[in-house]
Parts: structure tokens; sequence; C-alpha cells
């Protein structure tokens, strides 16, 4: 039998320890290691914010915000008292460690082991569109910046407010260069955020060729709360203005719709996860959800260890 946990340290404290399940690509990946089949060796570990369970059919983090390398991997082999014949026997464990930096933020609620190396490049990977790091990148309609909330942010330091006109839709846009055409309808935008009222009807996420042009996925609001909802690539490319290019995207838009007064939603952040692209090597090993959150405060470095106990 092998079971894993990940512990976690502060200034050489354990502050959090967690078991982890082994995904399905995590023991087929195991077994191709005993088996000599895997060279790559080398890890990485990936944290973030969901805390929906964790299985074995799980392929990624729920929302994932911060990777780091795995920088010491080692055998841990100790002797656990005696067998009936008054013989030793003994625990056998691989060991990873890492370490998040301590200009990292957030609130971890889920960890993950992968692989470092991959087959093969792919330009269209799971990836970051906006962490919101810069409020002030973000100009509503009216050309004033966006609101700052420094407080109870799950990625980073704070959220970036957004709010609508009174009764009326408003809007916040960004700058950006995106090339979008080589995600596939199976690939999903994920956005992570916190609905503060009951005032919102829903939310759009648009992505702008012009500003005439541009794809859009739509978020319906519900109850108050911390959110992470899921627009499929098939529909953001379904829901189509004008002619917009998904090679050349320049743009972000960001629509508040209230059903009446005013309605905010504070942002963590929004990704694009690559759920079609199949690598023998390379995939989630293991996944845990924290039974209580870590938060991982700026400036004080946190230390992770993933203990991998194996029973022969």
């Amino acid at each position: 039998m092998i079971k894993g946990t990940y512990i976690f340290y502060e200034d050489g404290k354990e502050v959090c320890r967690s078991k982890n399940i082994l995904t399905k690509f995590g023991k087929r990946y195991l077994t191709n290691v005993i088996a000599g089949n895997v060279n790559a060796l080398s890890k990485e570990v990936a944290i973030g914010i969901d805390s929906t369970a964790a299985t074995a059919n799980d392929s990624r983090l729920g929302f994932e915000f911060y990777r780091t390398e795995v920088t010491l991997s080692s055998t841990d082999i100790q002797q656990n008292g005696v067998d009936g014949n008054g013989q030793p026997v003994f625990t056998y464990s691989a060991v990873f460690k890492t370490t998040l930096p301590q200009d990292i933020s957030g609130i971890v609620k889920e960890v993950g082991l992968y692989p470092l190396t991959k087959t093969g490049t792919n330009n269209y990977d799971s990836r970051f569109i906006s962490d919101f790091s810069n409020p002030a990148d973000w100009e509503d309609t009216l050309g004033s910046s966006s609101q700052e909330v420094i407080s109870d942010a799950r990625v980073g330091d704070f959220l970036v407010g957004m709010t609508s006109n009174t009764g009326a839709v408003n809007e916040y846009k960004t700058n950006a260069l995106l090339d979008l055409s080589g995600y596939s309808s199976v690939d999903a935008l994920t956005v992570a955020y916190r609905q503060s009222d009951l005032n919102l009807s829903s939310f759009r996420i648009k992505f702008y060729s012009t500003d005439t042009d541009y794809y859009y996925g739509q978020i319906s609001g519900s109850s108050i709360g911390d959110k992470i909802a899921t627009i499929s690539m098939n529909t953001l490319f379904s829901n189509v203005v004008g002619s917009p290019q998904k090679n050349n995207i320049t743009k972000i838009g960001i629509q508040i719709t209230p059903t009446s007064g005013v309605a905010q939603v504070l942002f963590d952040g929004i990704r694009i996860n690559d759920e079609d692209t199949f690598d023998p090597i390379y995939g989630l090993i293991s996944r845990s959800v924290l039974s209580t959150p870590l938060i991982k405060l700026n400036g004080r470095q946190v230390d992770i260890e993933y203990k991998l106990d194996l029973s022969f």
C-alpha cells in the first residue's frame, strides 16, 4: 500500500499536515517509475484555493495559483519495531521538499504533486489570465480606477472590487495580449470571485479583438460568498459579438449587471485550464484538500514536505 501526506512548516515548526489521494494517473506514473519507463523524476508542487474533496479521478487542482519545483528528493528508512520472530521491521518513505517563497500570499486549501517535465512543449497550456495583482490596471467605463479591497483575498494580498452603476451595467477593462486560437472547446475558463450582495444578476468576461468585436462568457448571480465558476471554451467561442479573432485578443472586459441597485463582485483570479492535452508522463500524481486552510502571508516562508510511505 502507498500512502502520502503533505506537511507544512513555518520557521521549522509543523503548522499543518494533510493526507493525500493518489490519482489514477499517479498510480500509473508510480508504476512506470518502478518499471523504469519514466526517466524524468523531478517534481513540482502546486497549491490552490478549491476545497472540493479530492478523488482518484482528479486531473488538476480546482483552482491553482502557484507552483514551485521540488528542491530535495530523498528516502527515509527507519526501523519500526520487530516482528513476531524478533526481526526488525522497517518503514520506507520517499520524501519531496520545496518552499513557498516569502512574496507568495494566499489561502492554501489544496495541494498537489506533478512531474516537472512533459513529453513536448504546448503553447496553449493551462495559464493565468489575471490574478488581479494590480488593481490600477482595471478601469471602469467612467474612466476611474477600480476599487481595491485589502482583506480576505484567496489569491495574493487583496481582491479587486468591481461594481455596477445603480440599476445599470458597468464594465471594467484592461489591456491584454492573448492568443486563444490553440484552445479547444474542451478547455475551460475558471473564475475565482466573491459575490458581495444579492443585487447581482450576472457578470460577463469579455475577450476583445477590437472595441466592437469580442467573445464572452457569462456567470449568473447566486448567493453571497466565495465562488469558483467554470465556463467552457466552447461556450465562450459560441458567444460572439462582431467578428473577433482568437489569435489577436487585445483587451479583457468584465461587465457587471445588477438586478437592481448596485451590485459588487470581488475578483481573485481568472485562468484557462488545458483539459484535452494528453501526455503519458505528465499529470496530477496526488491531490490533498486541507481540513483547515493554511493562510500564507506575504513576507513569511513556508516549507512543504510530501512524504510517500511505501508498504512492502
